[in-house]
Parts: C-alpha cells; sequence; structure tokens
C-alpha cells in the first residue's frame, strides 16, 4: 500500500507521542481552566439579561406615565409636538397649543399654530376646522388689529359656511363688549339672512345678554316685516322662549297671548306656552291656560292632546280634586260631541 494514499505519517520520531500527548494535556488544561469562567460569564450574561429587562421595564413605565403627564398637562412647545402628531385632527389640543404661547405674550407663534392646524386637520373635519377658525378669529379680535382682523375674517367666511362664521364673530364681539363692531355685523347678518329665523334670533339673544332687551325686540320687528306670514307664528313663538328667559316673562306671556288669540287652534303653541309656564313655575297659569284651552271646539284629535297634557300636568302638581276636575272636564266634552252626533 502506498504510503501518500494513507493521508498520516508512519514515519513517527522518538518524541512524536510526548510531543503530542503534551500539546493534548496543556489543550485539556486550557479548557479545564476555561470551563468555570464560562459557566461563571453565563451566569454573569443571565443576571445581565435580567436587570437589562428591568431597566427596559422601568423605562417604559416611566415613558408611559411621562406620556399621561403630557397630556393632562403639556407644558411646552415639545409637549405639544408630541400630541398633535397623535392626534393631529384634535382641535382641542390645537387650540391648547396656541393658549401656550399666548400666556407666554408669543402671539405670532400663536398664529404660526393656527395656520399650521389648518393646514393638517383632515377637510372632512369641518368642526374640528371651524373651532381652529374660531379660535384664531378670537385671537385677532384680542390681540390683533383691525385690518388683521378682516382678512381672517374674509378667509374665514371663504372657507366656511358664512352663516357659522357670522354668528361665531357675533358671539366675539359680545364676548369683548365691542358694541359698535357688533352693531354692524347685525347689519350685515339681517341683510344677509333676511329669510332665516335663527339668524334673527341668535342676533336678539345676544341683545338680551346685552341688556339691550329694547334692541333685541326690534329685531322681533324687523324679521316679521321681512320674513312670509307663513313663518310669522314660528317666530314669534320662538322669540317669546328667549324673551322669557333672557328678557320678561310678562312680556313673553303676552306675546303668547296675542299668537292664541289670533290662532286658538295652534296645539303646537298651546303646548310651547303651557310647558314655558310649568318650566318658570307657573303651574296656576299653566293650569288657567290649559281650561281655557279645552272648552274651544276643536277636532277630538287636537282635544285628546290638550286634556293628555291638563291630566299629566294635574298627576305632577295637582291632587285628587283638580285630577277630577280634568275628568269631569274630559266627560263633559264627551257628551256634548256624542250630542251633536245625535
Amino acid at each position: 500500500m502506498n504510503n501518500e494514499q494513507i493521508g498520516f505519517e508512519w514515519k513517527v520520531s522518538n518524541n512524536y507521542f510526548n510531543k503530542n500527548n503534551c500539546e493534548s494535556d496543556e489543550s485539556d488544561e486550557r479548557e479545564e481552566c476555561n470551563e468555570p469562567k464560562k459557566k461563571k460569564n453565563r451566569k454573569l450574561n443571565t443576571a445581565q439579561k435580567r436587570e437589562e429587562q428591568k431597566q427596559e421595564e422601568l423605562r417604559l413605565r416611566k415613558a408611559e406615565e411621562e406620556l399621561i403627564n403630557i397630556e393632562t398637562n403639556p407644558q411646552n412647545a415639545d409637549h405639544f409636538d408630541r400630541l398633535v402628531l397623535s392626534n393631529p385632527n384634535s382641535s382641542l389640543i390645537w387650540i391648547k397649543y396656541m393658549a401656550c404661547h399666548l400666556q407666554a405674550t408669543e402671539v405670532e407663534k400663536a398664529r404660526v399654530i393656527a395656520k399650521k392646524a389648518l393646514s393638517i386637520i383632515g377637510a372632512r373635519e369641518e368642526q374640528e376646522r371651524l373651532n381652529i377658525w374660531t379660535a384664531l378669529l378670537n385671537l385677532e379680535n384680542l390681540y390683533g388689529t383691525k385690518d388683521s382682523f378682516k382678512q381672517i375674517m374674509d378667509e374665514a367666511l371663504r372657507c366656511n359656511d358664512e352663516y357659522q362664521i357670522y354668528t361665531k364673530i357675533l358671539d366675539l364681539f359680545a364676548e369683548s363688549n365691542k358694541l359698535k363692531e357688533l352693531e354692524e355685523i347685525v347689519t350685515k347678518m339681517n341683510r344677509k339672512f333676511r329669510d332665516s329665523i335663527d339668524a334673527y334670533l341668535h342676533c336678539a339673544s345676544v341683545y338680551f345678554k346685552l341688556n339691550k332687551a329694547g334692541k333685541a325686540r326690534f329685531i322681533l320687528q324687523k324679521a316679521l316685516s321681512h320674513l312670509p306670514i307663513k313663518s310669522h307664528v314660528s317666530m314669534i313663538s320662538r322669540f317669546a322662549l328667549i324673551e322669557n328667559s333672557e328678557g320678561s316673562s310678562e312680556e313673553a306671556q303676552t306675546l303668547f297671548e296675542h299668537i292664541l288669540t289670533s290662532y286658538p287652534s295652534r296645539i303646537d303653541v298651546w303646548s310651547i306656552y303651557i310647558d314655558m309656564l310649568v318650566k318658570s313655575n307657573k303651574i296656576d297659569l299653566a293650569r288657567h291656560a290649559l281650561e281655557r284651552a279645552t272648552i274651544q271646539k276643536l277636532a277630538p284629535k287636537k282635544m285628546k292632546s290638550l286634556f293628555n297634557k291638563w291630566m299629566m300636568l294635574e298627576e305632577k302638581h295637582g291632587n285628587t280634586e283638580s285630577i277630577e276636575k280634568v275628568k269631569d272636564s274630559m266627560n263633559n266634552y264627551v257628551n256634548l260631541v256624542l250630542k251633536n252626533k245625535k
């Protein structure tokens, strides 16, 4: 057999085995020496991993707590930047961001934030965008000039429903007691929305809140001169409710009595009138109004509605005697109907 084909050396020197044994012994010794170190390293690595895991949990918990604190009480621009990044369509956060700058008298930065909000909030988020426009109008009303306010107002009118913007501006002028500017907006609204009951009522309500009842009542007269006749009952009755809550309850009652004298069969108006009296704790007046309503010659369906309302009133605010009175009135009406049929 050829030696080259075996793959190892046959000619071995006298020191061959001694040499290899020595190397083997040294290798074994190194392995024995390293083995405890490896085991020690494994123990340290496990401990380190546990410590790292613990530190990571603490870091995450701290980050969560910080985020909660930021969401509930943001303190600076960095906090707000994080909030708007996670809630880009929230007008509340953007407006708080603006307020943060305004508190630091950084008006221009607040303007920038408002414009940024309008560029980021989705087009479909109409109410959120309207809130930002309102905040921006308020900013210009308080800190800007007439020119800067007019510029924002014109832009807001182009980008939003005009009626909503005009009512917001009217409220801003009322809150800041800018009566001259308020009068101008009222004039514009009465001209632009002359067929809108809501527009007249909003203007009237603002005047009542400013303790200008005379101007509020003048709005009613102006409305009746512009609105079609078919809208007069609705306009007067709704105005009367505002008059009752923010003006004179006696004037409100007079308005309802005027309507019901002309339109005694309007059960809807009777119902609104009686509800107003009950809400104002004028139970006797409500009871008297129901007595007057039910002695009319109305259709059975309308009479049933009135009697039911009267019965509910007596069950809640009356006594046994007053309840029996309602029942007697109902029986008298039924007997009268049956007699007329004969």
